[in-house]
């Protein structure tokens, strides 16, 4: 059993409860080989990998021939990939894998039958094989392509295997009890096959592999021999096409299976084109000492250091003496370049090869060229791009400096470069080019400047390259009515990097006015502005702005009082050309003249604004002046309440050159004098108001008056009503303590006759509505208690009872 996935069904005629000896060995058998398969699945599992070595793969596989047998000491364990072929049904079987496998190939030269052998040096091992007709078809395409397919036997029986006449099926699928041998597979004329063999067995004991028994021919019977030869002139070396595959290993590889014909260079060495990953070839290389000279040359075959000549699969031998000859043709020396297109100001120019030259023929140092013209430039390298092949078309010479001198300039090839086919080039070759005249950097004006410019912007006749500019500023100077720090510079850049205009930045603005000029000069960076094709800015230039003084718009007043009149000056001291003026007194009353006069009729704290300009700068104040009087009436008195036979005490505040005052106590008393009189209030009917004046006379007999407001209490003796009718009739609605003007620590409660709290303040102006808990209380009786202290710091305690009606 080899290659399955699964045990496969028992045979339907196994009885498990009839004793039958035969049926004992054949279920004793199977248990065996599954036992064996489960631990030879686990460990191909465990072990296999990826084949790499020459011959486990079908692209690379063994070259055989039908005489001859081949002997696989060692069996690598690797591989175990699914192998197509017929529908197997069989008891066991199941996927074919190529599990450590080996591949062998071999061509049909005369149809008939195949015979082989495959005898394991380890009798009891399991080995299995399937062969392929791969004519015309990629040999890996064995895994994928089932009409590859011609003959198998996946047997898992141990021993020897093959095709024979003992074989009666082409497919011998896999499981036990299937034969050993397979029938003998028809071979077509011309077609190629490949034979995998599977070692099933999980070990690495080889076998032996020979081929008889069938009538099929797989031994060439035509030896190779040379069809073509080429002369490659880049390596030296001579391509041999043969008619024949032949064997790596018969290849001498320091090339004396080959000679050339007298007065030809030594052949070095030989290599086969496919020996690195085959076992055949029927292509090799000569690599020879050097060039052949021009003409015909001859190679001939001949036993080489090894004492044969190649060797097909079958041993046989190419005949010594054979030969072919080819030319070598007068390889011309390379082409002088032309000049890729320059741009402006160049440093480096490019030569372009209409041949291939090969690239260590250069120096790198430039040395092979030259370059005449008005500027005294020199070529200081030269790179190239190079191909695995060392050529190249293009050779790029970096100059010492940029190209800016006008004229006709001249590259000559002084030295020598090689073609790729080792000619040097011939001495003389010239390339031609003209620089045209470039357009010289001039600055341009500076547009009209604002008040106290802090920065510049320089206009440029042409754009210049950003990074030319001097981030310091140092590219330029600046000089005028009073001295300015340049602080920086900055270009107004494109996405190439060119700039129109150059902004200058000042260390501080510029407040003085007059005539300033800018002058390029040589920047820290080692140059001036330099254009796009680096033609570099004259020192010197001069472009020019003008500034403007700065201003400010600080005033004076003086003010002149006439009784209820006060008359503002104001005055402006017109400095650094100011010729505008706006004036704005109290968000209103425009002026527009320098030096105006507002007029107040009343007092305090007055807006002005003030906006001057001299055309260029401006400036605006905002402040507030305070107009006051030279007579003012005030005095301070409290309010109250005042109860019966309290003093009213009126203090004078007045200011100004008071001569006469004047108290109106508002109960018809009057007085006269600075000090007023204490004055007793005595309302007769209710709480009263009085409106105490007082009028000042100064000596200009201008007058002032100042008013306030005192209270009077008709009695500060604490009063509780009886009864109170919370109806919102506007009479006797509230239950509170009467004329409290004067009590402190004042507690009001209110109670329920069975003791329940149903009102309680602390400040007796605050009133029983009538209503427990924001619902009207029943009509009826409540007791209440007072407490308070009253003016003489005597503590009262009172209660009694409220008759609440409605």
């Amino acid at each position: 059993m080899s290659g399955n996935s699964s045990i496969g069904p028992v045979k339907k005629d196994f009885n498990p409860y009839i004793y039958n000896p035969c049926q004992e060995a054949e279920m004793d058998f199977m248990l065996k080989k599954t036992l064996l398969y489960l631990l030879l699945v686990f460990a191909t599992r465990a072990e296999a990998q990826n084949c790499t070595a020459l011959g486990q793969n079908p692209s690379t596989a063994f070259p055989v021939c039908g005489d001859q047998k081949f002997i696989q000491h060692s069996v690598p364990i690797c591989g175990n990939r699914v192998i197509p072929g017929p529908t197997c049904n069989t008891f066991g079987d199941g996927p074919h894998n190529d599990k450590n496998p080996y591949w062998y190939k071999f061509t049909c030269y005369k149809a008939g039958t195949l015979g082989f052998q495959i005898t394991p040096l380890t009798l009891a091992e399991d080995y299995d094989w399937q062969l392929f007709d791969i004519t015309g078809k990629n040999p890996d395409n064995v895994y994928t392509d089932r009409s590859m397919y011609v003959a198998m036997n996946w047997t898992a029986e141990f021993g020897v295997t093959g095709a024979s006449s003992a074989g009666t099926s082409l497919d011998v699928c896999g499981g036990p009890r299937q034969p050993l041998f397979s029938k003998m597979p028809e071979l077509i004329v011309g077609h190629e096959y490949l034979l995998l063999i599977s070692h099933f067995s999980n070990s690495q004991s080889g076998y032996e592999l020979s081929f008889g028994g069938g009538t099929a021919e797989i031994i060439d019977p035509v030896l190779p021999e040379i069809t073509s030869l080429k002369y490659d002139c880049a390596s030296y070396s001579i391509g041999i096409k043969l008619s024949k595959k032949v064997l790596c290993s018969s290849l001498a590889v320091d090339g004396s299976d080959f000679v050339l014909s007298a007065g030809a260079p030594a052949i070095l060495s030989a290599r086969g084109v496919t020996c690195s990953n085959g076992f055949d070839l029927d292509s090799v290389t000569l690599f020879l000492a050097g060039p052949p000279a021009p003409g015909t040359h001859v190679v001939t075959v001949r036993n080489g250091s090894d004492a044969n000549t190649l060797l097909n699969v079958c041993n046989k031998q190419m005949l010594a003496g054979g030969n072919m000859g080819f030319s070598v043709p007068v390889y011309p020396a390379p082409r002088m370049a032309t000049l890729k297109a320059l741009p402006c100001g160049p440093d480096e120019v490019v030569l372009e090869f209409p041949d291939p030259i090969r690239c260590s023929s250069v120096a790198a140092d430039g040395s092979d060229f030259t370059i005449t013209g008005p500027a005294g430039v020199t070529i200081v390298s030269a790179t190239t791009v190079c191909a695995a092949n060392d050529l190249t078309n293009t050779v790029t010479l970096k100059l010492s400096g940029h190209i800016i001198t006008a004229g006709n300039y001249t590259l000559s090839l002084t030295g020598s470069v090689l073609s790729e086919c080792h000619i040097p080039s011939l001495p003389g070759g010239q390339a031609v080019f003209s620089i045209p005249p470039q357009p010289p950097v001039l600055l341009r004006g500076i547009p009209l400047q604002g008040c106290e410019p802090v920065a510049v912007k320089i206009g440029l006749s042409i754009p210049v390259r950003c990074s030319s500019i001097a981030a310091d500023g140092s590219d330029f100077t600046i000089r005028g009515a009073r001295p300015v720090t340049i602080s920086g510079a900055t270009g107004i850049c494109n996405a190439a990097g060119l700039a129109d205009s150059v902004e200058l930045r000042f260390n501080a603005p510029v407040q003085t006015g007059g005539r300033y000029e800018v002058l390029t000069a040589l920047g820290t960076d080692g140059n001036t502005l330099l254009s796009e094709c680096w033609q570099p800015a004259a020192i010197g230039q001069i472009t020019a702005f003008n500034a403007a003084d700065t201003v400010n718009a600080d005033f004076t007043f003086d003010l002149a009082f006439n009784c209820k009149l006060t008359t503002a000056s104001f005055h402006h001291h017109g400095r650094n050309n100011v010729n505008t003026w706006s004036w704005l007194m109290d968000g209103a009353d425009p002026f527009n003249i320098q030096h105006p006069v507002k007029i107040y009729d009343s007092f305090g704290a007055k807006a002005v604004t003030l906006v001057v300009s001299n055309g260029v700068c401006s400036a605006r104040k905002d402040t507030t002046i305070t107009i006051t009087s030279e007579l003012s009436a005030d005095f301070s008195v409290d309010y109250g309440p005042y109860c019966p036979l309290e003093a009213v005490h009126p203090v004078d505040h007045s200011t100004g050159n008071i001569v006469r005052w004047t108290w109106d106590y508002g109960n018809n008393a009057v007085a006269s004098g600075k000090e007023a009189v204490p004055m007793r209030y005595f309302p007769q009917f209710r709480d009263q108001d009085y409106t105490i004046r007082l009028i000042v006379e100064n000596d200009k007999n201008c007058r002032d008056t100042a008013e306030h407001k005192i209270k009077a209490a008709r009695s500060c003796y604490v009063e509780i009503p009886s009864a109170f009718s919370p109806n919102n009739d506007g009479v006797n609605d509230y239950f509170y303590p009467i004329n409290a003007y004067k009590v402190t620590n004042l507690r009001l409660a209110v109670y329920t006759r069975s003791g329940q709290l149903i009102f309680e303040t602390y400040n007796w102006q605050k009133r029983w509505d009538g209503k427990i808990n924001g619902s009207p209380a029943d009509v009826g009786t409540y007791a209440w208690m007072l407490e308070y202290t009253d003016q003489l710091g005597e503590k009262v305690q009172k209660k009694g009872t409220v008759v609440l009606v409605r």
